[in-house]
């Protein structure tokens, strides 16, 4: 299932509006997800576009129509947002921004939920990262083909406690994105036993709450927090209980095909992303990503 956006406008200062000139072409599209957390009930960006840079030419934004407030946790599970799909543009190596829409009409453009009773906080963004946010590497557009690539929104990785639990000075948005091509990735999933969460070195005695997977690129990785010098996961995903069938499942945003390291921690609400954090890792374990 997905969630569509049609209607696009191209601008460009200084590079011709549609990508195209007498060479090759193939069409592109791009869709957003999330690797999700357990530790909110919204958190929404207002997406206004992406930009392309082909070969270093120049940027091209691709705006849509509005401007669109998206909760991000709603993009888990094989949830999607089309940023814009099967467009045609020259074919050839892009670098890519994400593009978040911000002014001052009194609303809030980017902000986080954190229970039913906290109402929204906003998430402040770097003066940096308003021109856009750069993906970590460039797409590839091949000659009479096509292209379709995922971004990664890290919404765990990405929002920052300004102060402490005690001082709260609200909360900053420091993107961490990764971009996927979903002609070379697949997902992990997996279900938990009771027992990997009933152990007296989680935070607490409630099995539902701070259960977390993280993923490590490569075979028999240990498994560090974000923030530490040991190795870094590049995603994240909560355990969740599913009612229907009465077990703890999971699944990932998608990955890159290869192998990977899986390791849960029970007690994930200690993860500072800014310090070296004392989680306890259990049920570590090599899974292999396949195309799916």
């Amino acid at each position: 299932m997905k969630k569509t956006l049609l209607a696009l406008s191209c601008t460009a200062a200084l590079a011709g509006c549609n990508l195209i000139d007498d060479g090759e072409t193939g069409s592109l599209s791009l869709k957003l997800t999330d690797a999700p957390v357990d530790e909110a009930l919204e958190v929404v960006v207002t997406v206004k576009g992406v930009s392309l840079n082909f070969e270093d030419g120049g940027w091209v934004d691709y705006d849509l129509e509005t401007p669109e407030k998206i909760d991000l946790l709603t993009l888990q599970s094989g949830e999607t947002f089309d940023l814009f799909q099967d467009e045609e543009v020259a074919a050839g190596r892009y670098k890519v921004r994400l593009n978040l829409h911000t002014d001052d009409d009194g609303e809030l453009d980017q902000y986080i939920v954190l229970d039913e009773t906290s109402g929204q906080y906003e998430l402040t963004i770097p003066s940096g990262a308003q021109t856009g946010l750069k993906l970590n590497s460039d797409i590839v557009v091949p000659a009479n083909g096509s292209a379709s690539y995922t971004i990664d929104f890290d919404v765990r990785q990405s929002i920052v406690l300004r102060g402490n639990a005690e001082t709260n000075n609200g909360y900053a948005l420091k993107p961490v994105l990764r971009i996927v091509d979903n002609t070379e990735a697949g997902t992990l999933s997996g279900v938990i036993a009771d027992t990997s969460l009933l152990t007296t070195n989680c935070s607490d005695n409630d099995p539902l709450t701070h259960n977390v997977i993280y993923v490590f690129e490569g075979e028999n990785v240990t498994p560090d927090d974000y923030g530490s010098e040991g190795a870094q996961a590049v995603t994240t995903t909560p355990v969740v209980y599913q009612e229907s069938d009465g077990r703890y499942q999971y699944e990932t945003a998608p990955l890159t095909v290869g192998d990977y390291t899986v390791a849960l921690t029970c007690n994930a609400d200690l993860e500072d992303l800014e310090a070296d954090d004392d989680l306890m890792f259990k049920s570590i374990a090599n899974a292999e990503v396949t195309v799916d």
